[in-house]
């Protein structure tokens, strides 16, 4: 008996030495061994599929019917089957022609939302920018308004200066 309990765990540790137990993984782990599967052959070229077109469900009602019934009484069983299948590709196709309608509608108030926000911030950047351009050349007219007036200010104070000097040169030759 002790055999082959020693059998059996021998067993149970050849299968774990032989490989990795199967499990469910996660999808970090899926997406670990896809890429690992991808990177093993760097050189071949990889298909990228592209990202399916919108359906055309929007398909055009017959223009004959099949089963038409009279109106006469007598209408088998089979009848209001096909006549609920009918409604409900009428009824399929109305709600598709208002989802587009909506759909465009949606999109052209979106247009439209975007255009007087692009007018509105292309209105405010002329704004500043015209301020800015008037605090831009009102600095430049300060600097050399104040550049003439240190200049004439200079002159005019050398002038005041002497005629200072002489007023008070005449004032004491007089006294």
């Amino acid at each position: 008996m002790s055999a082959t309990k020693s059998k059996s765990s021998d067993d149970e540790g050849a299968g774990a030495a032989t490989g990795p137990k199967k499990h469910h993984f996660t999808p970090l782990e899926l997406q670990k061994k896809q890429l690992d599967k991808l990177l093993e052959k760097i050189d071949k070229p990889v298909h990228i599929p592209e990202r399916p077109g919108q359906k055309q469900t929007n398909r055009e009602p017959k223009n004959y019917v099949k089963n038409v019934q009279g109106s006469s009484a007598g209408a088998g069983s089979g009848e209001f089957h096909v006549y609920r299948a009918g409604r409900r590709r009428e009824y399929a196709r109305l709600k598709n022609m208002e989802l587009e309608s909506k759909e465009e509608r949606e999109q052209r108030e979106y247009d439209e939302r975007i255009q007087a926000k692009r007018a509105a911030d292309e209105e405010k950047t002329e704004k500043n920018r015209t301020k800015r351009q008037r605090r831009k050349q009102r600095a430049s007219n300060n600097k050399l308004s104040k550049g003439k007036e240190d200049s004439y200010s200079e002159d005019e104070g050398h002038d005041q200066r002497e005629s200072k000097r002489s007023k008070h040169e005449s004032d004491n030759e007089e006294q």
